[in-house]
This record gives C-alpha cells, sequence and structure tokens, in this order.
C-alpha cells in the first residue's frame, strides 16, 4: 500500500467534501497494538458528523504518527490524536512505551488539536446500539444477559457500561486471575444501588450460552463459534466489537436462524465527541470568565463562583442567568424571586434558568 499516496487522496477528498458540504474539515489519528499485515497504517472511512467532514488513519507506531502529523498540518481544520496507551515497548522509536499523543503534538503547528480515547468512542457507539435496539422493552437492556469475550481494556469498559444499566453481565479472558480481579473491581465500583452484578468464566460457551446479547470484544481473533450461536434463544443479537471475533460458519448459523448480527459502526459516538470537544472550545475560549457588571460580578463556564456571584452562560453576551452561587459550588436556593427579578433586569435578560 502507498500510504503517503493514500493519505494524500485521502485529504484531498475530505477537504473536497468540507467545502461541498460547507463543514469544517477534521483528520483522526488512532492507535491500535494490533497489525494485521506487514503494511503501514490503514485508512478509515469518511464520515460526515454534521458540522465536520473526517477521515483518518489507525497507526502501530509512533513513527507512522509523526509522519501523517507531518502531512497533514495545516491541510485539515482539526486533527484528533488517540491518547490511549496500547502500543506495546516494541513499538516505540524512542526506547519507551509509545506516546502516539505526544509525537502528533509536537507536529501539530497549524491544524487545531484535540485529544480523544478511541476505546471511549466505541464503548459509547455499542451503548447507543444496544439502547436502540431494545427501546420499546420497558427495562431496556435491564435484566437482559449479556456475554462479552474477551475482557480486555475494551471489554472491561463495556461491561461496566452495561452493568451500570442494570444487565447481568458475564465476562470471560484466558488468565483467570486476572479476569476474577477485573470483575471483583467492576463490582465494587458501580452503584450498591445497581443490583446486577458482573460474573466471570474462562470458558467462552459458558459464557454465550443463553445470553440475550453476545459481544466479541477479542482483537480480531473468531471467538464468537457455530455453537455459541446455536445456544444462543431465538432473538439473540450478535455483536462484532473487535473487527472479525465471528468464526464463518457462526455467521453462516446466525443468517440461517435470523440471528441479527451487528458490525459496531462508531459513527454516532463519533459525532457526539465532536460535538462535546467542539462546544467545550467553545466555552472554554468565548464564554468563560469572570466580569463585573456595575455591582454585579458574573460568572460563567465551570469556574467556581464566589458566595453572591451570578452564574450565567457567558460572560461576553449573557442570555441566561442559571442562579446565585453559595461560593462552595452549588446555588443559594433560598434566593428570593424578587432578587433575581432584579438581577435579570441588571443584565437585561429576560428568561432564567435559575436551579
Amino acid at each position: 500500500m502507498n500510504t503517503l499516496f493514500d493519505i494524500e487522496s485521502l485529504i484531498n477528498n475530505i477537504k473536497e467534501a468540507a467545502i461541498k458540504d460547507g463543514l469544517a474539515s477534521g483528520f483522526i489519528i488512532g492507535s491500535t497494538r494490533k497489525q494485521v499485515d506487514d503494511d503501514a497504517c490503514y485508512i478509515t472511512p469518511i464520515r460526515n458528523t454534521g458540522s465536520m467532514i473526517v477521515g483518518g488513519v489507525v497507526v502501530y507506531k509512533e513513527r507512522e504518527a509523526m509522519d501523517v502529523a507531518t502531512r497533514i498540518d495545516g491541510k485539515v481544520d482539526y486533527v484528533l490524536v488517540d491518547a490511549e496507551k496500547k502500543i506495546p515497548p516494541s513499538k516505540s522509536d524512542y526506547g519507551d512505551v509509545p506516546n502516539i499523543e505526544r509525537r502528533v503534538r509536537e507536529k501539530i503547528k497549524h491544524s487545531t488539536l484535540w485529544v480523544y480515547k478511541g476505546n471511549d468512542v466505541t464503548v459509547e457507539a455499542v451503548d447507543a446500539l444496544l439502547g436502540y435496539l431494545f427501546k420499546d422493552d420497558l427495562r431496556g437492556i435491564g435484566n437482559q444477559k449479556i456475554a462479552i469475550l474477551g475482557a480486555g481494556n475494551l471489554g472491561a469498559k463495556l461491561a461496566l457500561k452495561l452493568l451500570e444499566r442494570g444487565a447481568d453481565v458475564t465476562i470471560t479472558r484466558r488468565n483467570a486471575e486476572q479476569l476474577e480481579k477485573i470483575s471483583e473491581a467492576l463490582n465494587l465500583i458501580k452503584s450498591q444501588y445497581t443490583l446486577a452484578k458482573v460474573g466471570w468464566t474462562t470458558d467462552n460457551f459458558r459464557a454465550a450460552k443463553n445470553a440475550d446479547i453476545l459481544i466479541g470484544a477479542t482483537n480480531g481473533i473468531p471467538i464468537i463459534t457455530e455453537e455459541m450461536i446455536e445456544s444462543l434463544p431465538p432473538k439473540g443479537i450478535i455483536v462484532d466489537v473487535g473487527k472479525g471475533t465471528l468464526s464463518l460458519s457462526a455467521i453462516k448459523k446466525a443468517e440461517k436462524s435470523k440471528r441479527s448480527i451487528y458490525r459496531l459502526d462508531v459513527t454516532s459516538a463519533l459525532c457526539g465527541l465532536i460535538k462535546t470537544l467542539s462546544m467545550t472550545d467553545e466555552i472554554l475560549s468565548k464564554r468563560m470568565g469572570r466580569r463585573k457588571i456595575g455591582d454585579l460580578t458574573i460568572v460563567a463556564g465551570g469556574i467556581l463562583a464566589h458566595d453572591g456571584e451570578v452564574v450565567v452562560d457567558s460572560v461576553i453576551s449573557p442570555r441566561y442567568v442559571y442562579g446565585i452561587a453559595n461560593g462552595r459550588g452549588d446555588f443559594d436556593r433560598t434566593v428570593s424571586r424578587e432578587r433575581l427579578e432584579k438581577v435579570l433586569k441588571k443584565l437585561s435578560i429576560a428568561e432564567n434558568h435559575f436551579g
């Protein structure tokens, strides 16, 4: 694969689509420890998030990230880099654990740099998918039996997310000692009022048997077998999170028995991520601060307000009053309506979101 040519072509396609749709342009540099062949980084699809046209690559080494960052800097509006440290030391060019985020930071001088965590995007995408699939169930995914095959970093995070929704989750991993510790940790972290628990087993078939939702979270290893598919209830759902976690016979069996297989699409979670990062930039750079207006002091953007200060949506052009601070990170709930109306009048604001 001619990576340089492909990346240059990808950048051009991103820019053309962004101009056509009147949106910002973005480039994502993801990372993974799994290298499927001897090629360099591989290209990910171009997506329209509603506010930005983004494409990207997934890299295996620091050097690849640096080369890509150099080529794209200034050619797109935004660069998003995966901050998770998940590449082994053998892939480092500097004799230490690889740090893709740092290497990209060193190279990006003209585009706006944003940082994200790739596995968190995946977890949000799975959660959103299952939430939609069970939207007509009064319990949602509560009380559903979920098996997650592969309790690594991603699988463990996903288990906690689904556990907190009330699902009964069973996780698997080859190392029983590590698996038991992960299970114990997740059950300690969850709310004491969450009755559901995380169980564990090193037996993948045992975990999958009768599961309402079967999730393959291994790193591309076809761990889901035909026998597992046969053991699922008629409406059992299979989600391939780790890209290639089903054997061919398992796929055929699922199709024959009309069980749904989902190859996870992270687009929805990616849209949410970009919206969050964009709004964070907006709030911290344009709305946050403390400002004096007459005898009032207004505060916005998450700064801890002092006692009596007025918390608003923006210090530059306030449109909403959220409340009068008590100086301890909350609002003064005893403020009279009369006082609040005087504050609104002084700020020439007709509405408030007083808490």
